[in-house]
């Protein structure tokens, strides 16, 4: 806004506007006086220059985005932390022991509505989602009787921090259609209200009147655990009674609808994760001359993963997520251990993938079916 306010462009117009009778060049005594205090007023019109900034949705980012974002009542995300099934063999630890692995510790705690145990990372981030699974579990402390202890799949996601760009998308959404008295903004904003959760869809009316199904998708663009979608659904409308609903080959839990969440009174929700759709990618390949072929398919899936989050998360209606096959090619053409590829295909066929309403794209085998060699 104030750009274009240089020290050069201000003291240029003070010298112009000067009387003709006096000495405006370097080192006169006009000059000497009045290049100070340009120098202080371009000073002044670069800070309102970034409060300009700071003040704006567009961008302000840091603290300055979380005061804009708090005026719409919408506040960053913390960051959570990753959390695995695990299996023991000889004894069942006390809760709260803990166990190393790779760097990382991680405590033992239960789900107790589920039944489930898990160890949850002690630090929170999207860094502790890099453990597989049956990787040894080793406890910090002797446990009598204990012979093994294995990471399971995971059971929720950690995340980082919310970033800048996902508050401000969460502020212009919130902007673009206020949530009140339970409309579908509201229950979006309702359930993206909760840590872990990066991505909420809303389908009203999906099972009849007064019902709501939310499906969620974590920071990291896959299906939520089982734990926080328990979680959204006692915070939005609570199922005590059991009530079910089934639709396809699908179980669905619904709320009881008596008003004991944020939603209102009589609107039955249902949260539910997000179903996992894997997308295998095979291509032909010629590679570089220092790579190998594992390390162009795991250079590939990660690259592709990516893609998928970015989809994901950054794609307000379900409807609206395509998995193309030009912008799978266009990821592959960056890679530095690939020189060139053809025939991708993706789950065995050259077209584009559009997944379901409850669906997120996955990553499944990334494999390179033939290397291409270089003909001279």
């Amino acid at each position: 806004m104030f750009q274009d306010y240089t020290y050069e462009y201000l003291l240029e117009d003070v010298l112009d506007n000067a009387p003709e009778e006096i000495d405006t060049r370097p080192g006169s005594i006009f000059y000497d006086a009045v290049s100070g205090i340009v120098l202080k007023i371009a000073k002044l019109y670069t800070d309102l220059d970034l409060v300009s900034e700071l003040t704006s949705i567009t961008t302000a980012t840091g603290e300055a985005l979380d005061t804009r974002a708090g005026e719409y009542g919408v506040v960053r995300l913390a960051a959570t932390k990753a959390k695995y099934r695990v299996t023991f063999e000889g004894a069942t630890p006390e809760l709260g022991e803990r166990f190393y692995t790779d760097g990382q510790y991680f405590v033992l705690k239960e789900d107790s509505e589920a039944g489930v145990y898990y160890l949850e990372a002690e630090v929170a981030g999207s860094s502790g989602n890099e453990v597989y699974e049956n990787t040894p579990a080793i406890p910090v402390n002797t446990i009598d009787g204990l012979t093994a202890a294995k990471f399971g799949k995971i059971y929720e996601s950690g995340s980082d921090e919310e970033d800048d760009e996902s508050l401000r998308t969460r502020v212009r959404e919130k902007i673009a259609g206020p949530a009140e008295n339970g409309n579908k903004q509201h229950y979006k904003t309702w359930c993206e209200s909760r840590e872990g959760v990066g991505r909420a869809r809303i389908f009203p009316l999906w099972n009849g009147p007064n019902t709501v199904k939310g499906v969620l998708i974590d920071t990291e663009g896959k299906p939520c655990g089982t734990s926080k979608v328990k979680e959204v659904q006692n915070y939005i409308d609570p199922a005590k009674r059991g009530y079910k609903a089934i639709v396809g080959d699908k179980e669905y839990v619904v709320g009881d609808g008596l008003g004991e969440g944020v939603a209102n009174l009589g609107a039955h929700f249902s949260a539910v994760a997000a179903s996992p759709l894997s997308i295998n990618v095979t291509f032909e390949a010629e590679l570089a001359s220092s790579a190998t072929k594992d390390a162009a398919e795991q250079e590939a899936a990660e690259a592709i993963e990516a893609y998928f989050k970015e989809l994901v998360l950054t794609t307000v209606e379900a409807a609206d997520i395509v998995v193309r096959v030009s912008a799978v090619g266009a990821i592959l053409s960056g890679l530095q251990n690939l020189l060139d590829y053809s025939n991708l295909l993706l789950n065995g066929q050259a077209h584009n993938i559009t997944p379901g309403e409850d669906d997120v794209p996955v990553v499944g085998e990334v494999s390179i079916s033939e290397i291409l060699r270089e003909v001279f």
